[in-house]
């Protein structure tokens, strides 16, 4: 097969595909059946989930450093980890789809042998695979960011309901139910729980913490295990806030280094090309002359 036909194969590919797509999303989903919804409600363990849940199951107990689901992310993005495994399983054949039709297109053109083809293919289904992965680290990352301005706050908060003269356990209660950010509704939770199991709300804090790998919660349980025994902590409360908001200032600062440092490229590709654009007549002019 000649590279044209090989290239107006690929391009034939990719236009059923788009025009699939196209369809799909005009005619839009089949009508779904009361009874089944219904089946589905009362019946949501299916034998594609057993399957995962054995998979989940496996990956947690003996699987590789590369299937391990990282729970405490999960958890922190309220997320569950068939969910994540689904999400990797559905990253992995997509993009292992489009490295087949690729593969195909190439190998029809002649540029690319048989035996490099399932090398292409698997190494799209791999590369689309991680995808979840960077994903969900980069969501964790970001939560954390943002769960130390939260707990900021909430100490601040915290602080001055003990020093209305609330006792430890009801100035965490009244603190976190303030306001309707995820985080403090999710203390909020946390310590109506407790109470209702007979915990004591610093306790509970901190296995949170503990959980989901979030250490500023865990100081502030055990600030309030402080305050239980008697001592006064509004100084402790404000520093650890301040402390909080100072380490926040310092990630943002970063950040914004790393996002100017990575500008650099691009800038100076453009000035370099706005700097041929207004050379060229000149240059142009002396080589032909």
């Amino acid at each position: 097969m000649t590279p044209t036909l090989g290239l107006a194969a690929l391009v034939g590919a990719l236009l059923g595909i788009g025009l699939a797509a196209g369809v799909r999303s005009v005619v839009g989903p089949a009508p779904m059946g009361l009874q089944a919804a219904l089946h589905h409600l009362t019946h949501p363990t299916t034998a594609q989930h057993r399957h995962l849940d054995r998979l989940i199951q496996w990956a947690q107990q003996a699987g590789p450093p590369w299937l391990a689901i990282p729970e405490a992310d999960l958890d922190l993005l309220e997320r569950t980890p068939r969910s994540y495994v689904s999400n990797r399983i559905t990253w992995g054949l997509s993009a292992g789809l489009a490295g087949l039709v690729l593969a195909m297109g190439f190998v029809a053109a002649g540029t690319v042998s048989l035996l490099v083809a399932p090398v292409l293919v698997l190494g799209c289904a791999a590369a689309g695979a991680w995808v979840p992965v960077w994903r969900t680290r980069d969501a964790a990352r970001h939560a954390r960011s943002d769960a130390r301005r939260v707990l900021a706050v909430y100490l601040d908060l915290v602080a001055q309901e003990r020093a209305a003269g609330q006792a430890p356990g009801p100035a965490l209660h009244e603190a976190a139910a303030l306001t309707d950010h995820p985080l403090l509704q999710r203390l909020h939770h946390t310590l109506v729980r407790a109470e209702n199991h007979g915990y004591s709300p610093w306790d509970a804090l901190r296995g949170l913490g503990e959980q989901v790998r979030l250490d500023e919660l865990v100081t502030v349980a055990d600030l309030a295990a402080t305050a239980a025994d008697g001592a006064a902590i509004y100084a402790s409360l404000t520093a650890q806030a301040a402390s909080l908001r100072a380490t926040t200032t310092t990630e943002d600062k970063a950040e914004a280094n790393a996002r100017t440092e990575r500008l650099t490229l691009p800038v100076t590709a453009l000035m370099a090309g706005f700097l041929l654009l207004a050379l060229y007549p000149t240059v142009a002019r002396l080589l032909i002359g």
